[in-house]
């Protein structure tokens, strides 16, 4: 929760700024987008810390590596990554900032839709807890992860580099492994998320 909280207060303070360069500046569609961004994921932090104030004990808790530690290796490799790459010394390879707010501020709608509806269900390490189906849910099993993912792509399109990218597609390669290792404990848990694996797509759309 603490990780959470001081997020939550570094992106306030981002939006402050942000308001102020808007302010100065007058329209600018790069910073709108961004203060756009910037709000969305303020109530994408707001949502997480409701959640964790209020979720029930899981079904059956995580153990071991695989159900511990691995997502939490993840994500903090994912969160330490993006931030050391934005301060590295490093030449872009492309110039898509614009594309990447976009690509990024779509990213967290669908992570906003996907907790909205996963609720008391959301946790980092691979717990039981009740299996959520309604939403973006209905479509594939792991919106939340595709919505990270399309953030992370946006992050790594603003910086342009090829170590960026790179960076992404290995990070998502892991997340693809987390989410069989989630599926696998709510399998052995729970009767319907069987029959609700077997008829929804993974984690992309008409995608198998």
């Amino acid at each position: 929760m603490s990780f959470w909280s001081v997020s939550l207060l570094g992106k306030s303070l981002t939006i402050t700024k942000e308001m102020g360069q808007l302010a100065r500046q007058g329209f600018d569609r790069r910073l709108l987008l961004d203060l756009i961004n910037s709000l969305l994921t303020v109530g994408f932090f707001l949502l997480i810390l409701t959640v964790y104030l209020s979720r029930p004990r899981a079904v059956d808790s995580a153990r071991g590596f695989w159900e511990r530690g691995f997502p939490m290796l993840i994500f903090v490799a994912g969160v330490a990554g993006v931030s050391t790459l934005q301060v590295l010394p490093m030449r872009a390879c492309f110039d898509l900032p614009l594309t990447g707010v976009v690509v990024a501020t779509v990213g967290i709608g669908v992570c906003l839709w996907a907790l909205w509806h996963l609720k008391s269900s959301f946790s980092i390490m691979a717990e039981a807890r009740t299996p959520v189906m309604s939403g973006p849910y209905r479509f594939v099993r792991h919106p939340l992860y595709l919505g990270e993912a399309l953030t992370m792509l946006g992050l790594c399109l603003k910086i342009g580099t090829a170590t960026a990218v790179v960076f992404w597609a290995g990070v998502n390669a892991l997340q693809l492994l987390r989410a069989r290792v989630e599926e696998e404990k709510l399998s052995s848990q729970f009767l319907d998320y069987r029959a609700y694996r077997e008829r929804t797509r993974f984690i992309l759309p008409g995608v198998y």
